[in-house]
């Protein structure tokens, strides 16, 4: 079968351009603010910028420890089972997968040293980087990676699912799927076991990994980005091994987590000595413990620097690489009549909430997917729901719904949410709606607004674990788990399954830009802003790197003198 080589940027098949047009808020821009350099800026946008500014305070130098405040803790460090943003950004730093995320959206052999894909992206062949070793000292080996495989296809990770088969030193392995019944009594797919035969089509060798899918998908890149782990590796909810740039050193909970420079990094180590991810319970209590020099680093609210004046710092600034929304439970009896939602997403000022709450940082999304990835995003939704509280009220009138009342559960930890339902309040007011807000601690959220769905409304911001479009919109199918908003759409299922299956770029590109116009036109939920996220930093530190994920690269943090 012809196959073609994938370079250390997949342009061609993924994304040219991913971030194309998006200017300094999505590749970061930096600016040194403080008393020694109150105003000055960086020309530059992207990670060069960053660097320039902080480099203006000195020379790069080896080593260092930098303490960065954090205001929400992850659940967990199994990436099998913790699926946090907060949680994946440390875990970008820990655990690697096959292919890696470039800074422009791209992927990159990590794990593996290269890959081919056939002409029909059905097949990909993997073949191992060697000498590659853990973080408990043993090197990585193919059975390492076959456990890792079938661990994330048991674990539902999206993208697994589409693996037909995979072979290795002589063996074919096939996913085996038995039918269950759900809650509701429908028939389910769940995943039993991985039959293993001896195969002629299998690679011989020890370094060679052949996966095929049960579909061509252009975007199989950005799922094997998933990580691998030792096949004898227990409890990594508290015990993380991977063969990242850093180690998990300790994790006292509410407390601290602590990462130190992998010494037998296989890449380009790490500059400095160790991290430290200091935990506070708010996002206020942060400003002033940089102020007071307890931390040396924290993503501050959006209006920035303001918060910290009469300190130095380097202010980097980028998008959040997320979609913050007011999520309506689709299954709450009034927001399961379509006009009730729109009527909400039409008393909803977007721009509003933008100069109130972000001081004009920020930009419109109106789909889940995030406006940094500029080829897939549909950016006319954006205005599709422009303010109109006349339409608000008749819709609301139509449906018999003229005195909405609802509750939105808010995560209180997150200042920037709280704020936007203060302002959303406001709003909804001058059509006749009534929200009420109810503030809840984090875990309360992930337990009974995510996974138990035990809400009628809440404000939130949701990123994807890839920079592909399938990690934005999948959550929407009618029957996927994590559909908390309890969307269900014939005609999405039915556009999304198709864009998933084409193997032409632009009918693929087009198909998803359907499918989210049907989001926006079905209001699944009102998808307000990708939030600008402005990282404040000590002068002392430089090498800020912006992705189009939500992640932390601490590896490139370095110590300046």
């Amino acid at each position: 079968m012809k196959k073609r080589l994938l370079a250390l940027i997949l342009g061609a098949v993924m994304t040219a351009g991913v971030l194309a047009g998006c200017g300094g808020s999505t590749g970061g821009s930096s600016s040194v603010g403080g008393n020694a350099a109150a105003g000055s800026t960086a020309a530059e946008t992207g990670a060069a910028a960053a660097t320039g500014a902080a480099a203006a305070a000195g020379e790069m130098v080896e080593g260092g420890d930098f303490v960065k405040g954090v205001s929400t803790e992850a659940p967990g460090f199994d990436p099998f089972t913790t699926q946090t943003a907060d949680a994946r950004s440390i875990f970008f730093n820990i655990y690697e997968g096959l292919m890696g995320t470039e800074t422009d959206g791209s992927f990159k052999p990590m794990l593996a040293e290269n890959c081919e894909v056939s002409d029909d992206l059905q097949t990909y062949t993997f073949t191992l980087r060697q000498g590659v070793k853990f973080h408990n000292g043993n090197e990585m080996t193919m059975d390492d990676v076959l456990y890792s495989v079938e661990k994330a296809i048991a674990s539902s990770i999206t993208g697994y699912n589409e693996i037909d088969a995979y072979y290795a030193g002589g063996k074919a392995y096939t996913p085996v799927y038995k039918t269950e019944k759900d809650e509701e009594g429908n028939d389910k797919q769940v995943f039993d076991k991985v039959d293993v035969a001896d195969s002629e089509d299998a690679p011989a060798d020890d370094v060679t990994l052949v996966i095929h899918l049960n579909t061509p998908d252009s975007g199989f890149p950005a799922v094997v980005t998933n990580p691998i782990v030792p096949k004898d590796a227990e409890d990594l909810a508290t015990n993380p091994i991977g063969t990242g740039p850093f180690v998990m050193s300790e994790f006292v909970e509410q407390d601290y987590t602590l990462l130190t420079k992998n010494e037998d990094y296989w890449g380009e180590p790490a500059h400095l000595d160790s991290v430290t991810l200091k935990y506070y319970e708010n996002t206020a209590e942060l400003a002033t413990n940089y102020i007071a020099g307890a931390i040396d680093g924290f993503n501050s609210n959006s209006n920035g620097g303001k918060e910290i004046e009469g300190t130095e710092y380097v202010e980097n600034t980028r998008h959040s690489n997320s979609v913050q929304l007011l999520a309506l439970n689709n299954d709450f009896e009034p927001f399961k009549d379509v006009r009730v939602r729109q009527a909400v997403a039409y008393a909803v000022d977007a721009d509003d909430i933008i100069d109130k709450v972000g001081y004009g940082h920020g930009t419109k999304s109106g789909t889940p997917v995030i406006p940094g990835l500029e080829k897939y995003w549909n950016a006319e939704l954006a205005d599709a729901y422009n303010v109109n509280v006349d339409k608000a009220k008749e819709l609301l009138k139509e449906a018999g719904q003229e005195n909405l009342t609802f509750t939105v559960r808010v995560p209180s930890n997150y200042q920037v949410h709280m704020d936007t339902a203060q302002v959303i309040v406001n709003q909804l007011k001058k059509a006749g709606i009534t929200m009420e807000i109810e503030a809840v601690d984090w875990n309360t959220w992930l337990k009974e607004v995510y996974t138990e769905r035990k809400y009628e409304a809440t404000i939130v911001s949701v990123d994807g674990n890839t920079a592909f479009p399938t990690s934005f919109l999948s959550r929407y199918v009618s029957d996927a788990g994590n559909n908390f908003v309890n969307f269900n759409s014939e005609e999405f299922d039915k556009v999304y399954g198709e864009a998933i299956l084409c193997a032409d770029d632009a009918e693929q590109v087009q198909l998803f830009m359907d499918a989210q116009k049907i989001l926006s036109d079905e209001c699944a939920s009102v998808f307000i802003q990708d939030i600008d996220s402005i990282i404040i930093n000590s002068p002392a530190f430089g090498g800020f790197k912006s992705y189009p994920l939500y992640v932390d690269d601490y590896s490139a943090l370095y110590s300046v003198q």
